[in-house]
């Protein structure tokens, strides 16, 4: 796992880069407070940004907003849901690696810039960047602001059909 606080990994998105960027500009490599974020800083942004919730007992992540990115590249709109929802068959292996870094990031407080290989339906994977920056609500870290790069798209992206993979 590599640490924004102390560095960008080489490589990093540029999408990614920026909010860490912001992020570190509010909290100097510590989590802010969430207040303190203004989504007309990070405006090009939205569209690759989620918004988390860390449940307890047992741990969670529940995403609370979404991108318009985000929602067509899983080809729904995932506010509301759980990460371990999607921890399902060929999915399962990524999806605990990603809850992982959710964990390490609400431990210890620190910003999380990693890349996952992210299988789809025509036995093919895509490399994803993530950044996960975590914030404080009254002093304590209870949310998260990620983003997500998902490289080249085309003109045309390749959602999983969570419909069928969750049995909807």
């Amino acid at each position: 796992m590599n640490d924004a606080g102390r560095q960008i990994p080489e490589g990093t998105p540029e999408r990614v880069r920026q909010l860490a960027e912001y992020w570190l500009s509010l909290g100097g490599g510590t989590a802010p407070e969430r207040e303190l974020l203004d989504p007309a800083a990070i405006l090009q942004l939205l569209p690759y940004l989620l918004i988390i919730q860390f449940e307890d007992d047992p741990f969670r992540v529940r995403y609370r907003l979404t991108g318009t990115k985000v929602d067509e590249m899983t080809g729904l709109n995932i506010t509301g849901r759980h990460l371990d929802e999607f921890a399902t068959g060929e999915f399962r292996a990524v999806v605990e690696g990603i809850q992982r870094c959710y964990a390490h990031c609400r431990e210890t407080g620190q910003a999380v810039i990693e890349a996952y290989h992210w299988p789809n339906d025509r036995d093919l994977v895509r490399l994803v960047w993530m950044g996960l920056f975590p914030l404080k609500v009254n002093g304590e870290v209870r949310q998260c602001i990620s983003i997500e790069d998902y490289g080249p798209l085309g003109p045309q992206p390749d959602p999983i059909d969570w419909g069928v993979a969750l049995k909807l």
